[in-house]
């Protein structure tokens, strides 16, 4: 049995979900912000940056909960905590690579910077 939301196929409902949200990211890159951003005192990329990873946040969950499966199912706690896993040891490799290398919090090196791929 398909699983539901409000009623509606939670599959479905998810991909409109998701493409309603893409849009807004769409129009988001797409517009002109440029007043706002002088009522707010940030730079026009900054709002389109802060609208974009608020946007991911939701689109981040419903992908996570509906299509791999961790709300909703029999045994979606254990699938939960089986994707969680990982994330710690994620952390804690960012945590000890950021806190140990010289310059972490003020550069790069030039192989990590866009357009010096040696490409």
């Amino acid at each position: 049995m398909a699983k539901k939301i409000m009623g509606f196929d939670a599959y479905w409902l998810n991909f409109y979900g998701l493409m309603i949200l893409t849009l807004i990211e769409v129009l988001a890159v797409g517009a002109d912000l440029g007043s706002t951003a002088e009522n707010l005192d940030m730079t026009e990329r900054q709002i389109t940056l802060w609208i974009l990873t608020i946007i991911a946040v939701p689109k981040f969950v419903m992908i996570a909960a509906i299509f791999m499966h961790l709300w909703g199912d029999a045994d979606s706690g254990i699938l939960t905590l089986t994707a969680l896993f990982p994330a710690f040891f994620i952390i804690i490799m960012v945590l000890f690579i950021g806190l140990t290398h010289p310059e972490s919090g003020i550069g790069l090196p030039d192989w990590c910077r866009p357009g010096n791929y040696g490409l």
